[in-house]
C-alpha cells in the first residue's frame, strides 16, 4: 500500500489547532479557534493524516485558495505552530513569507500571539518581536529579498498571498531550502483572485 489515513495523526492536527489556538482579533479574541467544517474535513484532516508506507506525510505543498474574509491567515498560523510544536523536527525552520514583509508578519504576528495566549505554549516557548523559539527550532518572518533566502533549511513554509508574487524567484528559493527535510511542508494560503498577465503562477 503506497499511502494510508492515520486517522490519529489527523485528530492531532485538529485537537492542536483547537485546544491550543485562539483567535487574537475583534470580538471573539482568545477564544479558542473552531475550525468551520471545510477547513477541517478539505484541508487539515487530509493534510497530516495522509500517509506514505514509511511513515511521513504524504504531501509537501499545499496550495489553498479562499475568497476575501475567510480567515486564511488565521488559518496559516496554527499550522506553522503545529510544525514547530508537535512535529518533533529537530532546529526545525518554521517562515512565514509574502510578496511584502508586512503582510508576511502578519501570520507570524498572529501566531505569535496565539502562543501567549496559551499558558502550555507560552512556558514551552520564547517569543521575541521577530522569532518564537522552541527548544532548537524556531518560527519568523522573512523579508521578500529571494537573494537573500539561498542557504535556508526549511521544515516549513508558510506562504501567504502568493497571488501578487511578481515572479517565482522568493518560492524556488525557499523550497530548495527544503531538500533536507524528510517531510516539509509549504502551506501556500492565497486570496481567491485574478492575476495579472507575467505573475507567478
Amino acid at each position: 500500500m503506497k499511502y494510508k489515513y492515520d486517522k490519529e495523526a489527523a485528530e492531532t492536527s485538529v485537537e492542536f489547532i483547537e485546544n491550543y489556538c485562539t483567535h487574537v482579533k475583534g470580538s471573539l479574541g482568545g477564544q479558542p479557534l473552531i475550525l468551520e467544517d471545510w477547513q477541517k474535513k478539505e484541508i487539515i484532516e487530509p493534510l497530516f493524516g495522509w500517509k506514505q508506507a514509511n511513515g511521513l506525510r504524504k504531501y509537501k505543498v499545499a496550495y489553498i485558495e479562499v475568497p476575501r474574509k475567510n480567515g486564511k491567515t488565521t488559518l496559516a498560523s496554527p499550522v506553522g505552530l503545529y510544525l514547530l510544536f508537535v512535529d518533533q523536527e529537530n532546529g526545525a525552520e518554521i517562515y512565514s513569507a509574502a510578496a511584502e514583509r508586512d503582510q508576511a508578519a502578519i501570520s507570524f504576528e498572529i501566531a505569535s500571539q496565539m502562543v501567549l495566549n496559551n499558558s502550555s505554549l507560552k512556558e514551552r516557548a520564547e517569543v521575541f518581536k521577530k522569532s518564537i523559539v522552541f527548544g532548537s527550532s524556531f518560527y519568523k518572518a522573512i523579508s521578500a529579498d529571494a537573494n537573500t533566502k539561498h542557504g535556508y533549511n526549511a521544515h516549513g513554509i508558510i506562504f501567504d498571498e502568493l497571488h501578487v508574487q511578481r515572479n517565482r524567484s522568493l518560492y524556488d528559493a525557499l523550497q530548495g531550502g527544503t531538500a533536507s527535510r524528510s517531510q516539509p511542508l509549504t502551506f501556500i494560503i492565497t486570496t481567491a483572485g485574478i492575476r495579472k498577465k507575467g505573475e507567478f503562477a
